[in-house]
């Protein structure tokens, strides 16, 4: 109501106590009715932002694609680790599909891959078809579960009837 109009009714409301009880009761109705809004408003707002950031920082970490290129390498066979003269391949741990460039002079077909800790005990074992692109020969391998364990490891790779070729592997 504009001042104008109210104007008969504050000489009332100055000099009687009930009424002007009334009125301040009415004035803190109001300012709670807005604080409850703006309390509503805050908290959606941070529930939002942080599922937000738990979205962002889950997506980031869940499906990482690691490419290994080994066509510079030198090939230790066996199940033993390489001599540390080349440094370690790296990976981050939440690794779940490995791009892996092979040795040069690999030929395609069956591939087996497995990641195997420095004791021997094979985290992942999978199999792969490997195919010449581009001069070199390259095969795509789902983890199905990721590296979650950093450390030191060894990844090797054979065809279906050779031995194995290891290579020095650091999950970080």
């Amino acid at each position: 109501m504009p001042l104008s109009q109210a104007e008969p009714y504050l000489d009332h409301l100055s000099s009687c106590s009930p009424c002007y009880r009334d009125f301040l009761q009415l004035q803190s109705a109001r300012r709670r009715r807005r604080r409850l809004i703006f309390a509503v408003a805050a908290s959606v707002l941070i529930v939002a932002g942080l599922a937000t950031w738990g979205i962002v920082r889950t997506h980031g970490q869940q499906l990482a694609h690691a490419v290994i290129d080994l066509r510079g390498r030198s090939m230790a066979r066996g199940s033993e680790a390489p001599p540390p003269m080349e440094p370690p391949l790296e990976v981050p741990r939440n690794t779940s599909h490995m791009e892996i460039y092979l040795p040069l002079g690999s030929t395609e077909g069956a591939y087996d891959v497995r990641i195997t800790s420095s004791s021997g005990e094979v985290l992942v074992s999978q199999a792969g078809e490997a195919k010449l692109a581009r001069g070199s020969t390259g095969l795509s391998i789902d983890l199905g579960i990721s590296l979650r364990r950093p450390g030191k490891y060894v990844l090797q790779i054979r065809r279906h009837t050779s031995e194995w070729v290891s290579f020095a592997l650091n999950i970080r």
